[in-house]
């Protein structure tokens, strides 16, 4: 009897609170001030990375569109600083798991070094104004091919002491190329 009635009561209780999501009004964000492009939310590149970023809008298209091609390339350093890190433990667990007691890496040391060179390779793709709480910004989208970002990738692994098998590279690639994030 006792479970009978716990059982009534829990989906009394769940049908009250469905019913209060339901009636719950919907809004969209054109109501909240807001007409964001798709590739602002989430930035993507078929092969490589990408970032996006919006600043508000003056009266200079080319200013606008500098910083926020500027703000954008921030994050991309941001989200490869993130890659890296991953990277240098999952580094770290292969040649372990090889038998390696010297699991110490030198791959984030030049880091930084390698993401300011690849930076000056990556390409503002697409620029749009967005409409963001009534307010005119002006949004870029910046990438990093897949051959640079290869190419950065093997200059991380370079700068690493004991090479890896082609499978375990391989495998680490693609981590890198998947990892983050993807966080944006």
């Amino acid at each position: 009897m006792l479970k009978r009635n716990l059982t009534v009561a829990s989906i009394a209780a769940m049908s009250l609170f469905i019913t209060g999501c339901n009636s719950t009004p919907e809004t969209n964000a054109a109501e909240l001030g807001m007409n964001i492009p798709q590739w602002v939310l989430s930035p993507t590149s078929d092969k490589g990375l990408a970032a996006a970023s919006c600043v508000t809008a003056s009266n200079s298209f080319s200013m606008d569109k500098s910083q926020a091609a500027t703000q954008a390339r921030a994050e991309l350093a941001s989200q490869i600083e993130t890659r890296v890190s991953s990277l240098q433990e999952e580094y770290s667990t292969k040649i372990s798991s090889m038998g390696e007691t010297n699991t110490e890496s030198k791959i984030s040391i030049t880091s930084a070094q390698l993401t300011d060179q690849f930076l000056r390779g990556s390409k503002v793709v697409k620029v749009d104004y967005a409409q963001i709480d009534n307010v005119k910004n002006l949004c870029t989208l910046v990438t990093l091919s897949e051959a640079k970002s290869k190419a950065l990738f093997s200059q991380l692994l370079q700068q690493a002491p004991i090479k890896l098998s082609p499978e375990n590279e391989t495998l680490l690639y693609l981590n890198f190329m998947k990892s983050e994030n993807s966080a944006n």
